[in-house]
């Protein structure tokens, strides 16, 4: 039984705020701040994002209430009452609490009937993770209706209050470059889909061919992390003796080992070449690629891995990215990139998107393949 994403969502808090005016909202850290700002910001291409907290630091909308707008927007649109979902999935980074789960606590705002629910935890794969969840339940028939939401909120995490008694890296009060670096780099933001075991009456629907989700952990040490010191298990933020110890050991700042960045790449490029070897998709059908990458560097690295391996990529005007314009919203952003992609009319029946989804966290792949039909499927 195919399954159908009929109708998108997305939340973006706030006014998009310009690169000039990042440290009025999440404030400087270190002597080195301003330094660490323009590289990364220079490389990454991002011009505006959104954040989910104002210049005093305080948030203004929650994790948990982004992805309920998105979703009742994408219920909205698609014409579907809240009666009818059956299944809510979701992934994010950090959900506001530790405990109960992030569906949970969406389920609970969204004041909808009983239901199944499935929260997804990890990086920029945890809505993806979600997204095939309620795909699979739905092609074996299980679920009728389903809404699937992703939605971060980074910016919590990057307030510079939040780096007051950490350790600094050098005598000058200087930042590590892998403690700073992500607070330039991530945003705030959610989208939603409505997947359903038939496509909408009117308009495109966008059926879900099939999601490959590979990870490559075996293969490296952690490059993205949040919870200790190394990004290893021997030492979390719960063993230390107090919160306080934990802080200032740096263990509740998120972190990214930049030299593992290219690691990133050719795994990414391994798993393309593993798919277009089984056949799974042919590139010169490919209207369009719409592709999560953190940074325009990190695509130019990607472009040159295929070239060098001579490997037949997606045609080049078929990418399709926001990350200029609404920021790196890690695990929401291919449902916001999928929003803006079909809600701006560039859709049409009979396309076929290849969809890509990268991980650093400890490294995993995820792609999908969806085709634009009508309302007869």
């Amino acid at each position: 039984m195919p399954a159908y994403i009929t109708s998108t969502g997305r939340f973006l808090p706030g006014a998009p705020v310009p690169n000039e005016e990042i440290d009025e909202y999440l404030g400087a850290v270190g002597p080195n701040s301003e330094i660490v700002r323009d590289q990364t910001l220079a490389n990454n291409g991002i011009k505006t994002r959104h954040y989910a907290i104002d210049k005093q630091q305080r948030t203004t909308v929650s994790n948990t209430e982004m992805a309920v707008s998105a979703i009742r927007e994408a219920l909205r649109r698609g014409e579907v009452g809240v009666d009818e979902i059956d299944l809510i999935a979701a992934g994010t980074t950090i959900a506001d609490l530790l405990a109960p789960g992030f569906a949970s606590m969406i389920h609970g705002a969204l004041d909808c009937p009983p239901c199944e629910v499935i929260s997804a935890g990890g990086l920029c794969n945890a809505g993806m993770t979600a997204l095939k969840a309620a795909h699979l339940q739905i092609t074996a028939g299980e679920k009728q209706t389903a809404v699937v939401a992703a939605s971060e909120f980074s910016s919590r995490a990057f307030k510079s209050q939040r780096y007051q008694g950490v350790r600094p890296a050098a005598e000058d009060g200087s930042m590590a470059l892998e403690m700073a670096f992500l607070r330039y780099m991530l945003s705030d933001g959610a989208g939603a889909f409505v997947v359903r075991d038939r496509p909408a009456a009117r308009g495109v629907s966008l059926r879900i061919d099939w999601i490959s989700l590979t990870s490559y952990a075996n293969t490296g040490p952690t490059c993205m992390y949040f919870g200790s010191e190394s990004g290893g298990t021997e030492r979390t933020w719960l063993d230390h003796a107090t919160d306080q110890d934990a802080s200032a050991a740096g263990a509740l700042v998120m972190r990214q080992n930049l030299a593992l960045l290219p690691h990133l790449v050719r795994c990414g490029v391994d798993e393309y070449e593993r798919l277009l070897a089984e056949g799974r998709f042919d590139p010169d059908e490919i209207r369009w690629f719409p592709a999560h990458y953190s940074s325009e560097k990190m695509k130019e690295m990607v472009l040159k891995q295929l070239q060098r391996r001579k490997v037949h990529g997606p045609p080049l005007e078929s990418w399709f990215s926001n990350l200029q314009q609404v920021g790196n919203i890690g695990s929401a952003a291919i449902f916001v990139i999928l929003d803006e992609l079909v809600t701006s009319g560039l859709v049409s029946e009979g396309d076929k998107l290849l969809c890509m989804v990268p991980e650093s966290g400890r490294f995993s792949i995820a792609f999908m393949h969806l085709t634009a039909v009508g309302a007869d499927g």
